[in-house]
């Protein structure tokens, strides 16, 4: 049965969790079939894939019985372990109190025993739960505990992480730029003995970053260079926006604005493959202020408006009356002139103007009078129709972000973390907060462009294809003749679909899957294809009913009300038709969605 456990465990490393759960479900069905206990190693296994689901109070309890059992045992090295993830379950649940508890047992353990292998996770999880209850100093007295004794046993990944952690105190909390670049060198120094590239490349930009902060302009730009070298062979493509954006501001501040916008541009290229809006947000925000303090208003403009169609704040708004004010004196000159030219026109056509006038006023009296009862009518109509919309927008919001996804993504993000891969951290964690903000933005609209509806279907199957990982791939398609910025379509409205492509009809498939989204422009509407060649429809009901029960998908339900809604209030034929796709052999192989969406501007 022990074998079982490990393979369990094994999957788990490789983030595969489907295999995982599979092979779980398989050792406690033969342990119950052969009459057998069910050893510790087996019920952590379970407690670890629990936690992982988010669900900390089972994994709780399981771990609790663990525990107890690894006592009848004696097996000190194992319980110091067990109790450290006991630990972390506290963390994650929010409960901070035992949680320091439990891992400070844990040390106590660790110590009496000399068990020294457990001792650097100890110290990093009570620094990260002294860190959520604010505790700044006993954090970093955690942090220094955990670099001196991996130092001393040679646990080098622990150590760097540990000063890369006292870096970020340094620089974030106390503004001690020279103490975080001193931690920040210690990480880098031991980063180069574990040959790991993109570790380096992201804590040489923490360092770079603290000497511009510090205000050593040429030692921050050696710096950022020198991320570069690590960065652009393995295509860290982060690390790289990150570095050129940085290069490009150390230029400007240095006077040197040809240079400046050189790797500004750069920086610009490598964002755009990596889908980085934030860093094309404030890198054409600092294109557009370098501009404006130059005197060329007409370019700051364009480049405003790049920045307002990437950015991720709605703090930059201080900065429209600036922007209005540099596009103001780019047309002053030319609106003076047209001015008058107009005077010109408007003096020898007056008359004609003046009667032309008094016929518009005569007939939009009478055009008045004959339709304000209706024009009323109408009006509180699409009053009450908006607001249902409203109303079933939010739940869609609420459905669409359920707490089942967030859980899952903050529990891979919290994955990355046991693995000390700051970067991944950061990346995933960047790709969530967009998507969760993207979806509160775009949930204040009725219907929305069709840009942004893919953007942040993009970063959703982005998220996906990470936490799934190997599970599938897709693509996107969007027909040319398609205008994403004018057209429109009601908001957050493919997601729901795609949403049961992945969960229903890919998951469980044993191969590795493919999800296709084609949008293209018919006479007078739009039609949205979703296709998977998952298991199908009827065999993913199933497997649903086994999983769930009685609980109720509401998601496209709620998708479909919002469609009738619109159709009532736009007069428009807007319908969704379902298709099994079924082999040469006709065993199912897949499922069609087709969204015919009217064209709306």
């Amino acid at each position: 049965m022990n074998v079982w456990a490990e393979i369990v465990f094994n999957y788990m490393k490789q983030k595969d969790l489907v295999s995982a759960d599979s092979a779980l479900v398989k050792a406690f069905n033969y342990a119950k079939e052969k009459n057998l206990e069910v050893p510790y190693r087996l019920k952590w296994a379970n407690a670890e894939i629990l936690h992982y689901h988010k669900e900390g109070e089972a994994a709780l309890a399981e771990m609790k019985i663990v525990i107890a059992k690894i006592q009848e045992t004696n097996n000190m090295t194992d319980l110091a372990k067990a109790q450290n993830f006991l630990a972390y379950i506290y963390l994650n649940i929010g409960k901070y109190n035992d949680c320091i508890e439990t891992f400070l047992k844990s040390i106590e353990l660790a110590k009496q025993n000399k068990i020294v292998s457990t001792l650097p996770e100890s110290y990093s999880g009570l620094a990260y739960a002294y860190r959520y209850v604010g505790n700044v100093e006993e954090q970093r007295k955690q942090l220094i505990l955990m670099a001196d004794i991996s130092l001393k046993e040679n646990y080098t990944s622990y150590a760097a992480d540990a000063y890369l952690r006292l870096g970020d105190i340094g620089m974030e909390i106390d503004s001690n730029f020279t103490y975080a670049i001193q931690q920040y060198q210690k990480c880098i120094g031991l980063r180069k003995q574990l040959n790991d590239s993109a570790a380096i490349a992201f804590t040489l930009l923490r360092l770079a970053w603290n000497h511009y902060l510090n205000k050593e302009l040429d030692t921050a730009l050696n710096q950022f260079f020198t991320s570069l070298e690590y960065s652009i062979p393995i295509n860290r493509l982060t690390s790289i926006t990150n570095a050129y954006g940085n290069i490009g501001t150390i230029y400007r501040d240095k006077k040197e604005f040809e240079k400046a916008i050189q790797y500004y541009k750069k920086s610009i290229d490598y964002s755009l493959k990596a889908n980085d809006w934030y860093n094309l947000s404030w890198l054409y925000k600092d294109i557009s202020d370098m501009d404006k303090n130059q005197g060329n208003y007409k370019s700051a403009y364009t480049n405003f408006v790049q920045h307002k169609r990437f950015s991720d704040s709605l703090g930059v708004s201080k900065y429209s009356k600036g922007m209005a004010e540099a596009r103001t004196r780019y047309e002053t000159e030319k609106k003076e002139k047209d001015l008058e030219v107009l005077t010109l026109k408007l003096e020898k056509q007056k008359y004609f103007t003046y009667g032309f006038a008094g016929l518009i006023v005569l007939v939009l009296t009478i055009g008045l009078l004959l339709f304000y009862q209706s024009k009323v009518n109408s009006k509180r109509k699409i009053s009450e129709m908006n607001h249902k919309i409203s109303e079933i927008t939010q739940k869609n919001l609420r459905q669409q972000m359920n707490p089942h996804f967030i859980f899952n993504t903050l529990n891979s993000i919290q994955y990355y973390m046991y693995q000390h891969d700051k970067i991944s951290t950061n990346n995933y964690l960047t790709k969530f907060s967009s998507l969760m903000r993207k979806t509160l933005e775009n949930s204040q609209h009725t219907s929305i462009p069709i840009k942004d509806e893919i953007d942040a279907l993009e970063l959703y199957l982005q998220l996906e294809s990470i936490r799934f990982k190997e599970k599938f791939d897709y693509k996107i398609n969007i027909d040319e003749d398609i205008d994403t910025f004018l057209y429109k379509i009601p908001t957050m409205l493919i997601q729901p679909y795609v949403e049961n492509a992945i969960c229903h009809g890919l998951i469980n498939k044993d191969e590795k899957g493919f999800l296709k989204i084609d949008m293209k422009l018919e006479q007078d509407f739009i039609s949205c294809t979703i296709e998977d060649n998952g298991i199908g429809r009827e065999a993913a009901q199933e497997i649903k009913k086994a999983k769930n029960g009685n609980h109720l998908s509401l998601g496209t339900k709620i998708t479909e009300s919002r469609l009738n809604l619109v159709n009532a209030l736009y007069g428009n034929s807007m319908k969704i038709d379902y298709t099994d796709i079924k082999d040469n052999e006709g065993n199912p192989n897949g499922t069609r969605v087709v969204i015919n969406i009217p064209i709306m501007t």
